[in-house]
């Protein structure tokens, strides 16, 4: 028996059995996730950005599925619930003998990340190569599979099911076959859990003749070509529509197609709920008005303009259903079924008090004394009520929160400094006040500002010189970040971040589940090819924190060939002097954010505004929090944009000032890259930044894993500042060289 042998045998088997069966010898059969990625960059792009719209299609649906958790108080103190548990890693089977079938990929996997699955390892045959259909394995980069396995048939479900060396086995199995992996897949159940009996793919059309016969005809040979064995049926209450489509079908459809005349819908939807089909199709006059008579079927399709086609790719509904008359029991694939619940019972000493009476009569009639007396025991004691909290979304949970400065506090504690001693080079804000609060009138603090913020609005829009209507306020640019975010990415959707950046883009779109797509942030190339497959494409200019610029024309083409929003962080333009304003009234998906944080020297106010067309404006709108922006904080703003000209001279001095700090570390034999930012990116030897923090002088550092590992990034300050800077380099250098 073939499950036996590799159940014995482990990688040795699959190695023999795929040699016997695929005709190739696979000495290793994982595939290395680098060549997973490699397929999807190296794909047809159509085919990737189609594969990356299925997939968020198919995440909204099952997104929609989650988990309700419902708290029931059953009695005073007795609260019952369920709560979610993903599985832990699930196996998928994906079929490539007649043809690859990457739609299969996502529908399988999607859910299962979507569900929580730490890890989904993906089974698909060899070619004549050794290697995976590359189609599949760019699905597979698209759906977040964790694991691809080159094996095919019954031993790629007997290694999912025991594990091998190379595989572990899975919690539970999923995914078609022939019917030898349909087979394995009964044999197999019990040692694993699986998804459900699959058989020859079905439709039922039922038709009044409303719908054009040409298009019946094709939704039938459109089934058929699923396999040989495939079924396509239609029920016609028109005699004539059934004859004409009887002739519309090819030669080599024909035995796989049944046509049947009804007498009326209401004997057409009998028949159909007798057959349980895996897909029925509804091609009549008002459909949905049929629909609560349909009790068995897998997929339901409504009216002339929708065909089967669409559910097995695009509508997101999942297109692995239950045939053979199984949608009877069986429903289509879902989010539920990567997971299972727990039962949990929380009970306070009143609701033991009041369950006891009820235990101890039932108990006494079974005849199991002990479990009376568990409870017993228990009565009078004072034990408090369990405490609980259900955890985050798993998005959250899995994000890397935004890494916080260490406070002036902090560091001065750390190193036995006083707190004015303590100079942040790491903020990039300014070293000046442009608006101070005294004297400044502001409304009653008891009263909310006005949501509208209309003189802050006006003041802005003045400032950037566009019209009132394409401004939204936020509490700083990070608000504006968060709200764009939630606006516009859901679970999956692709979203274009440069490596490196400003940190909070894969922060505000982790959270929201998305699928984020990393480009070098020096590669334009890179950057346009992803645009044009994403929801949402990310741009800081200058960047954060390379301080580099990226051209105009680059952030106009990724707005037109983007299908979704290209955003423009221009926290730095009053140094920079670029800016992309003056496309966001001709590319209506493109937006440009500012805050007041750095030239207007309002970092500790907290105020953004964003650019855009009036539909994105709208849309803000909708999701903005009422007066997240208080009332000091708006009249410290309209304050410094009234500024705006002495705002410029000091801009002006600091770009003086950064050239000279620049020159000076230069000459210290530190390395400086060229910025068009507030910053300096400067080479931090190991020790460096360290050693300037035991002096009270904070620079950025990057984690070790950062392409910026080497580097610091350094605020520019005021001369008195710099050269304290400077001093700490010149001293750890002058050690160093000792």
């Amino acid at each position: 028996m073939l499950l036996e042998q590799v159940r014995l045998g482990g990688d040795a088997a699959v190695r023999a059995l795929t040699l016997q069966f695929d005709g190739v010898d696979v000495a290793h059969t994982r595939v290395p996730l680098e060549r997973v990625r490699l397929a999807a960059e190296q794909a047809d792009p159509g085919l990737v950005g189609s594969l990356r719209a299925a997939a968020a299609n198919i995440a909204r649906f099952h997104q929609a599925q989650g988990f309700a958790e419902e708290v029931v108080e059953v009695r005073s103190g007795v609260r019952t619930w369920r709560e979610w548990r993903p599985l832990e890693r699930v196996g998928v089977y994906v079929p490539g003998g007649r043809a690859p079938y990457p739609s299969s990929v996502l529908m399988l996997c999607v859910p299962a990340r979507l569900a929580g699955c730490r890890e989904v390892v993906l089974c698909s045959p060899p070619g004549p190569g050794g290697e995976v259909n590359s189609d599949i394995l760019a699905a597979a980069f698209v759906a977040g599979v964790t694991e691809v396995q080159a094996i095919g048939g019954v031993q790629a479900i007997a290694a999912m099911t025991y594990g091998t060396e190379s595989v572990a086995r899975v919690d539970k199995l999923f995914g078609p076959g022939n019917a030898h992996v349909t087979a394995a897949k009964r044999l197999v159940f019990g040692d694993v859990a699986v998804d459900m009996p699959a058989g020859p793919s079905e439709v039922v059309v039922i038709t009044d003749g409303s719908v054009p016969a040409a298009w019946l005809a094709a939704d039938l040979e459109a089934q058929a070509e699923h396999a040989p064995d495939a079924v396509g049926v239609l029920v016609a209450t028109d005699p004539a529509v059934a004859g004409e489509v009887a002739r519309l079908i090819g030669p080599g459809r024909v035995a796989q197609v049944r046509i049947f005349v009804s007498s009326d819908l209401e004997q057409a939807i009998r028949f159909a709920n007798d057959y349980a089909p895996e897909h029925l199709i509804l091609a009549c006059r008002d459909p949905a008005s049929w629909l609560p008579q349909v009790r068995h079927a897998g997929s339901v399709f409504l009216g002339a303009h929708a065909p089967a086609a669409l559910g097995d790719y695009a509508t997101g509904a999942n297109h692995v259903l239950p045939t053979g008359g199984m949608a009877r029991s069986f429903s289509p694939l879902g989010l539920l079924d990567f997971g299972h619940t727990l039962q949990v019972q929380s009970v306070s000493p009143t609701g033991l008090a009041e369950l006891a009476p009820l235990v101890e009569r039932i108990s006494q009639v079974e005849g199991f004394g002990q479990h009376w007396h568990s409870v017993e025991v228990r009565l009078g004691s004072d034990g408090g009520e369990v405490n609980w909290a259900p955890e985050p979304r798993r998005s959250v949970r899995e994000v890397g929160a935004y890494e916080w400065e260490p406070s002036s506090a902090q560091v001065a504690a750390q190193h036995g400094l006083l707190r004015h001693q303590v100079v942040r080079f790491d903020t990039n804000t300014c070293p000046w006040e442009l608006a101070p609060a005294d004297g400044l009138t502001v409304e009653a603090v008891n009263e909310y500002p006005d949501s509208a913020y209309p003189e802050l609005t006006s003041a802005l829009a003045h400032y950037a010189g566009v019209p009132a209507e394409a401004i939204t306020v936020g509490a700083g640019a990070d608000e504006l970040l968060a709200l764009i975010a939630e606006t516009y990415i859901g679970p999956l959707d692709p979203v274009v971040v440069p490596d490196p950046s400003y940190a909070m883009f894969t922060v505000v779109s982790g959270v929201r589940g998305a699928s984020l797509i990393t480009v070098p942030a020096d590669d334009p190339t890179r950057l346009l090819r992803a645009a044009a497959e994403a929801r949402l494409v990310w741009i800081c200019n200058p960047n954060n924190p390379t301080g580099e610029l990226i051209q105009a024309q680059v952030v106009a083409e990724a707005a037109r060939v983007c299908p979704g929003v290209v955003v423009v962080d221009e926290a730095y333009f009053e140094f920079s002097g670029a800016t992309a304003i003056g496309l966001t009234q001709e590319l209506a998906n493109l937006v440009v954010v500012r805050t007041l944080s750095k030239a207007f020297g309002l970092a500790g106010a907290r105020v953004g505004y964003a650019v855009s067309g009036g539909q994105i404006a709208s849309a803000l709108a909708r999701v903005r929090p009422p007066a997240s922006v208080s009332s000091l904080s708006a009249a410290l703003a309209v304050q410094a944009l009234q500024m705006a000209p002495e705002m410029r001279r000091r801009v002006a001095a600091l770009k003086v000032w950064k050239s000279d700090l620049s020159r000076a570390i230069t000459e210290i034999g530190l390395q400086v890259r060229p910025s068009a930012a507030n910053f300096l990116l400067v080479g931090c030897p190991v020790g460096l930044g360290s050693a300037l923090a035991q002096t009270g002088v904070v620079v950025r550092k990057f984690p070790k894993d950062s392409l910026l590992a080497d580097w610091m990034r350094v605020t520019v300050r005021s001369p008195a500042d710099n050269a304290r800077l400077l001093l700490g380099l010149q001293a750890w250098v002058a050690a160093r060289d000792d």
